[in-house]
């Protein structure tokens, strides 16, 4: 193989070694591929323009050049009417495309929508953990994306601090001043700002397991008396926050059969708030939360 850049970025691609080199090396990043000839006038004014943006995104996207002449089979594959043809492979297959010359601006936008942004794939490698219970993993890889020289700006920034209080709460009540400050940073008019609300929600339920004397007072109380509502949602917020999801919900539940007008309906808005929450986590939860969700149907 050819290649016509000394950062192989771009390079020259055959009928022999498309398959390896843009189907294949696709799955790991965006790959566009110009259809062009020697004879071609507009192949020759959009070629260095767009080995110019491609040199500029620094390896993000890679471009892969074949020249017609040489390689009819491949136009024929590819069904190209007319050059310069260009195609982004991206995950094994064509995911957009141009014929003709284009300027600079073009090309940029056009290679945007191809390369992830900044802090993309932190963020969605940061949600994945964080919806599998690895709270302090999850922490790790957004610390950096919320202060100092690798901070994200705007929406992504939003995200990255609500994903942060979410891994925060799931690390136990010495965190819970954190969660307020973090909740307090994110724009109030970003779509972030929603979920920021309920992660709130939880927060002020997880903070009730200390009334009431505490989860072992509340505990005791309710060995006494099971019609105990204050001590019961506090079992229930105790149990919540230390990971007995289950033993939680199955108390809402039974608080909200019992007593629904106790904290002016509180356990079935901690039992919504809770669902909302968990409903992108993954695992055994999804069958539990299912579950509660009948219940709570039938007894409403």
């Amino acid at each position: 193989m050819e290649t016509t850049s000394a950062t192989g970025l771009i390079f020259d691609v055959t009928t022999a070694d498309f398959a390896q080199q843009v189907i294949e090396r696709s799955h790991e990043l965006p790959i566009l591929v110009d259809f062009w000839a020697p004879w071609c006038g507009p192949c020759r004014t959009l070629g260095p323009v767009l080995e110019q943006v491609v040199a500029g995104l620094g390896g993000k996207v890679l471009l892969a050049k074949v020249n017609t002449d040489l390689e009819p089979g491949l136009a024929q594959q590819f069904r190209i009417s007319g050059i310069p043809a260009v195609k982004a492979f991206h995950k094994g297959r064509v995911v957009n495309e141009f014929v003709g010359a284009r300027d600079a601006k073009f090309l940029s936008g056009f290679l945007a929508a191809l390369v992830p942004a900044r802090g993309e794939a932190e963020l969605v490698e940061a949600a994945k953990r964080w919806a599998e219970g690895e709270y302090a993993a999850a922490e790790a890889i957004l610390r950096p994306l919320v202060s100092g020289p690798q901070a994200l700006e705007g929406g992504r920034l939003s995200r990255a601090q609500l994903l942060l209080a979410e891994s925060a709460l799931g690390q136990g009540p010495q965190r819970y001043p954190e969660v307020t400050e973090l909740l307090a940073t994110i724009d109030p008019r970003s779509p972030e700002s929603e979920r920021a609300e309920l992660v709130a929600q939880v927060l002020a339920f997880f903070q009730a397991g200390d009334e009431e004397g505490g989860l072992a007072a509340a505990q005791a109380r309710l060995r006494e008396r099971e019609g105990d509502s204050a001590a019961r949602y506090v079992v229930a917020a105790a149990q919540a926050r230390s990971g007995q999801l289950a033993a939680a919900l199955e108390n809402l539940l039974t608080l909200i059969q019992r007593d629904r007008r106790y904290r002016d309906d509180g356990a079935r808005r901690a039992l919504l708030a809770l669902f909302q929450l968990l409903g992108q986590a993954s695992g055994p939860q999804q069958e539990l939360i299912h579950e509660c969700r009948r219940r709570l149907q039938l007894l409403l």
